[in-house]
């Protein structure tokens, strides 16, 4: 439909509401209010129209504006004790006067509104400018106790940035684009920092387009507290029991934690594993005085696993080569003696972890420099002030899937 039509035919806008889910008690946490309108073709998302760059953000402020009394008025009636998510678009947030956002937030409070179950779901423009200006509104709007939440989580190079500086209570993550475990897997690394900066900020994640079991078990091992999508409740116009999909939802996550159960056991016991195989090889080789030639022998050992062995001290120095198979041999690099690795992340609680444990430790899932694939890399405790890292080949890897886990 053309806006302005859309605008004509205002009172034919409703609100639906869409279901959230809380992975704590497995109900209903909050409803998200979506836009709908009436048409001679039935009812109809109006969520083009929002959507929509061409849109004036006077028509889209008007609709809010529409779409949230009735919500508010049905959400009152209905004396629900869950949430109510909002979209609010930032001018409309940022707006002053009489009949700004606070102002008719407020005045739902005299209406017996709890403002403390209200979420409002920010919808941002691209203007940096106003930046300071939407950081003030959230601050004044969270001191009536309304929560914030931030969506479009994984778009832009400087969203953390600016997510951080927002503080918001909610960080929702879309994962209705991420249609297979490739495009998943090559957000890892961004929904692993976004969790990061969640827990410095003191937010939750909130997991949006959950549209598959499979969708809806990668967002619960991404830490996601709250869960929206069509896979549990689709937009209707009436709210749903707050326990519809509790025992749904208690079966899932219980076979959930059994398959995360089973992978760590692969983990830890390929973990025992390799400790036990470099213990044993450290014995074999420990006549062999020079360091690379000892590497080269433990590398061909464990070429099954191994694709590059090296060893450093303490500080992240390099000691040897790179003992690296490439192209169906094994190859020595010794350009890289003497460079240090101290930077990368958990390298020095790593060194003391193994000097503490007096064992070795299989890494998180990362993504390596060179290659650019997901790998894993065992360390080891070799000697006093020296340490041997093995990183796990591609090959190994896939044929033991726990380790991409």
């Amino acid at each position: 439909m053309d806006p302005l039509e859309i605008m004509l035919d205002l009172e034919n806008a409703k609100p639906y509401y869409q279901a959230i889910f809380s992975a704590d008690s497995h109900e209903v946490t909050g409803y998200q209010v979506l836009g709908y309108i009436e048409t001679a073709d039935g009812c109809k998302s109006l969520s083009n129209f929002f959507q929509d760059d061409n849109v004036p953000e006077d028509f889209k402020i008007e609709m809010d504006r529409h779409l949230h009394k009735q919500a508010l008025e049905q959400f009152i009636g209905a004396n629900l004790k869950t949430s109510i998510y909002l979209i609010v678009h930032q001018d409309y947030l940022m707006s002053s006067g009489e009949n700004d956002f606070i102002q008719e937030i407020l005045s739902y409070e005299e209406k017996g509104l709890n403002l403390s179950q209200v979420v409002i779901e920010i919808v941002e423009q691209d203007n940096i400018d106003e930046m300071s200006s939407l950081v003030n509104s959230i601050k004044y709007v969270k001191t009536f106790g309304v929560k914030v939440a931030i969506n479009d989580a994984l778009k832009g190079a400087n969203n953390l940035d600016r997510i951080s500086t927002l503080e918001p209570d909610i960080i929702k993550i879309n994962l209705a684009s991420l249609q297979s475990q490739s495009f998943m897997d090559n957000y890892q690394n961004v929904i692993y920092s976004l969790s990061l900066l969640a827990r410095k900020v003191g937010a939750e994640l909130l997991f949006d387009g959950i549209d598959s079991s499979y969708q809806f078990h990668y967002a619960w091992r991404k830490n996601g507290r709250y869960y929206q999508g069509n896979f549990f409740s689709g937009a209707t116009e009436h709210f749903v029991g707050n326990t519809v999909w509790k025992e749904r939802f208690r079966q899932d996550i219980g076979q959930f934690i059994a398959i995360e159960r089973s992978h760590l056991t692969s983990r830890y016991q390929l973990t025992t594993t390799l400790n036990s195989q470099f213990h044993d090889l450290l014995i074999q080789t420990k006549k062999i005085k020079d360091l690379d030639d000892r590497i080269e022998i433990m590398a061909k050992e464990l070429q099954a696993i191994c694709f590059r062995m090296y060893a450093t001290d303490g500080e992240g120095f390099q000691k040897t080569a790179n003992i690296e198979y490439k192209e169906s041999s094994w190859n020595i690099e010794k350009s890289v003696k003497g460079k240090n690795w101290s930077w990368r992340p958990y390298f020095i609680e790593n060194v003391i972890r193994m000097n503490e444990e007096k064992h070795g430790i299989l890494s998180d899932l990362y993504s390596d420099i060179e290659t650019g694939e997901m790998i894993r890399t065992f360390s080891y405790p070799m000697a006093h002030d020296l340490y041997l890292f093995m990183d796990i080949s591609q090959m190994y890897m896939d044929d033991n899937p726990y380790l991409l886990w």
